[in-house]
């Protein structure tokens, strides 16, 4: 008998063909499998739970940044004497504000900017809308 031959047969005194058919799995692997399982679904549903909370969370934060958005954007630009010309950054403010209210796809309509919005703007050039 060869060495292949004779492991072959050591295998097979330990292992004979179908025995494990006939005895089936083990209550403890039952009872691993069945918490396995239910680890799986607790998981899951906690998973969900979390998930559920934090897209409300970002919803209710761009909603937020969409009224301030809506309330910066139609500001109005004005001159404050001395000076003859309103001021860069009160007209990229109101331009950057109706940009991210544009962007986030805010619900609704935004109204008109403020009066002079578009004089400067086109004076500045920052974009319009």
């Amino acid at each position: 008998m060869s060495e292949h031959e004779e492991r072959m047969a050591g295998f097979a005194r330990r292992f004979p063909a179908g025995k494990a058919r006939r005895e089936g799995m083990t209550s403890g692997a039952r009872r691993a499998i069945v918490v396995l399982f239910g680890l799986t679904v607790l998981l899951a549903g906690l998973n969900l739970l979390f998930t559920v909370r934090e897209v409300s969370a970002v919803h209710d934060a761009v909603i937020a940044s969409c009224e301030f958005d809506s309330d910066l954007g139609t500001a109005p630009i004005i001159i404050v004497p001395p000076a003859k010309k309103a001021g860069l950054l009160g007209v990229k403010i109101v331009s950057d504000a109706r940009v991210a209210w544009r962007g986030l796809g805010c619900p609704g309509t935004l109204a008109p900017p403020g009066p002079g919005f578009y004089r400067w703007a086109k004076f500045y050039g920052p974009p319009v809308d």
